[in-house]
């Protein structure tokens, strides 16, 4: 019995010590466990232009990770970060949105997209640091 409360102790306190993040494969089940007809949008080697980089982004984009999405014929580009605090402070500074360690762009202008990332990943769009503490 003691086995037992030591294991469930020590899940409790490494799920309370660890920062929330999502992985990539969260972020795409999560959207398309809510409409199955997301996709990822595939830059053609052709069009380079069209790609998308962290040197784009503020500070702390993780390289590789932005990629762009279609939700109900709407674009919009998710590009992860280290820590919460780096993408709220990333979507604060482009006045976007974030979720966890994800910054989506090109979303505020865009009624269908605000409402996806708000009820799938609950995102907000920070104002101030302090919305990122």
């Amino acid at each position: 019995m003691r086995i037992f409360i030591f294991i469930g102790l020590f899940l409790f306190m490494a799920g309370c010590s660890k920062e929330e993040t999502y992985t990539p494969q969260d972020m795409f089940f999560m959207a398309y466990d809510f409409d199955n007809s997301i996709e990822e949008v595939r830059i053609a080697a052709s069009d380079p232009s069209k790609s998308v980089k962290c040197s784009s982004y503020p500070e702390g984009c993780i390289e590789g990770s932005p990629k762009r999405f279609k939700i109900r014929l709407v674009e919009m580009i998710v590009a992860q970060y280290h820590s919460k605090k780096g993408a709220c402070l990333a979507a604060m500074k482009i006045n976007q949105y974030y979720t966890r360690n994800w910054l989506f762009d090109d979303v505020r202008e865009e009624p269908v997209l605000k409402s996806f990332v708000e009820k799938v990943y609950d995102a907000k769009n920070p104002q101030s640091e302090k919305d990122c503490e």
